[in-house]
């Protein structure tokens, strides 16, 4: 760890990031996320280290990786000597170059959670940007996402006293930490009830934030583009994963955003060693990206804490406030669970998803392109997109035979022994050309289905 560290980027991103700022073609990226590859029965806890009263170092080995990957989860006061207990868990992603320890080491992560009433994991994340890896077309490890959502938090929640609901259960992020925080939120709202970005780089449409996240893999001996592939083919895999195109996903969750604005701010314990033009001009980036995220919520009616903090850096010293204010807000939230929605809307790029106990499985002649879910309570639904669509609902049904319907293909549909319903959706012709590419006529059809139990 270096004598100043930065949570985003050293002194080579930010000389990317200053490059971009007075240029005005340079290359970007983007990423793919195939279905969620569910479960931990090849993710195994290899190492235990307890490096403290409340600090407990896991070494976890994962196909998501190549090489065994850590983890730090610091405990709340009291979780020792309360064990019957259960607790929230709060998910904090550091920024570039940084590390899992950077919690506790760029910030004392055990003095800010000291009066916090949750567990805080802190996963590993290189300078990734929480995502899986397209390299190329050829997927595989690095698999950020993957790790984070199907891996960490079912052995978490199975090996540490939490309470394992969407309600109970945030993700926080500093730079590019922020990104993957409001991305894996966006991308996963059922799974997370609170998120928050602080200095989040969260826009990757704005240039100098994009050029940072296309070389961001040569800081850890990857290529150019890996993590999303070029821009130039691979857009929609951009916009698949940018908090600001996914902003409509977090209708249902509570949200916060915080940024300073790239000016030193010596109330704050900036100095000019800390405060230097790399970490002002950085601040200054994210700040923009924050204002552009903000922005498309507040276009969205979508409720939101923003705090916009004035003179700051990309610094410890302002990472400290938004954290000790973040975990503030999060402790009085987590004190006051929100219930569960009854009605959503969720778009991805996925070609299978699955949802608040739905699957979606878009047409396999449909080329990659955003696909619309729209729920609202247990009988209606919405679809935008385009091909054949085959919808499976929650468990819902138990003891009845059959669901009628109106909208879909069919006008009943089985119900299977778990209590759910399969049915096919006609979103007429699916699209043959990639979205966001040269020759793509993306041809967006709504179909509303009304479903029943039926009384036979």
């Amino acid at each position: 760890m270096a004598a100043r560290p930065l949570l985003w980027a050293s002194a080579a991103v930010a000389a990317v990031a200053a490059a971009v700022m007075t240029s005005t073609a340079l290359p970007v990226v983007a990423a793919p996320r195939t279905d969620q590859a569910g479960g931990t029965r090849s993710v195994k806890v290899v190492d235990v280290v307890r490096k403290g009263s409340r600090v407990v170092e896991l070494t976890i080995r994962t196909p998501a990786f190549a090489t065994p990957t850590k983890v730090d989860v610091d405990l709340p006061v009291g979780y020792r000597s309360h064990p019957h207990k259960r607790w929230p868990v709060t998910y904090f992603l550091a920024g570039i170059m940084n590390t899992y320890a950077s919690l506790n080491h760029v910030v004392d992560g055990v003095k800010l959670t000291s009066h916090f009433p949750a567990i805080s994991v802190s996963p590993n994340g290189d300078s990734g940007w929480w995502s899986d890896w397209y390299n190329s077309g050829a997927g595989g490890a690095p698999e950020y996402e993957t790790y984070v959502v199907d891996q960490l938090i079912p052995l978490i929640d199975k090996r540490f006293r939490t309470i394992p609901r969407r309600s109970e259960r945030a993700v926080i992020g500093v730079s590019m930490g922020g990104y993957g925080a409001m991305m894996l939120a966006a991308r996963h709202p059922d799974l997370f009830g609170e998120a928050a970005s602080l200095s989040g780089a969260v826009n990757t449409s704005f240039q100098p934030i994009a050029t940072v996240l296309s070389a961001s893999p040569t800081f850890q001996g990857g290529a150019v583009d890996a993590i999303y592939g070029s821009q130039a083919t691979q857009e929609i895999r951009w916009h698949g994963h940018n908090p600001t195109d996914l902003a409509s996903n977090l209708r249902e969750t509570r949200l916060q955003v915080r940024t300073a604005n790239g000016f030193p701010n010596p109330g704050i314990g900036e100095t000019l060693l800390s405060a230097d033009t790399p970490s002002c001009l950085i601040e200054a980036g994210v700040h923009q990206g924050s204002l552009d995220f903000t922005r498309k919520l507040n276009a969205l009616h979508i409720p939101h804490l923003w705090e916009d903090y004035g003179p700051g850096c990309h610094t410890p010293q302002n990472f400290e406030r938004e954290i000790t204010d973040t975990l503030s807000v999060l402790a009085k939230q987590f004190a006051d669970p929100a219930a569960q929605p009854s009605s959503f809307t969720y778009r991805s790029i996925e070609p299978r998803f699955g949802i608040y106990g739905w699957h979606v499985a878009a047409d396999p002649r449909r080329a990659l392109e955003f696909l619309e879910l729209h729920v609202t309570g247990h009988r209606h639904l919405m679809l935008a997109g385009s091909g054949t669509t085959t919808i499976t609902t929650p468990r819902w049904f138990s003891g009845g035979r059959r669901v009628v319907l109106r909208g879909a293909m069919q006008r009943q549909a089985p119900v299977d022994r778990r209590g759910r319903a399969t049915f096919t959706v006609d979103l007429g012709a699916p699209d043959r050309n990639q979205q966001y590419t040269a020759g793509a006529t993306t041809s967006t059809v709504r179909r509303t289905v009304a479903i029943a139990p039926s009384r036979e």
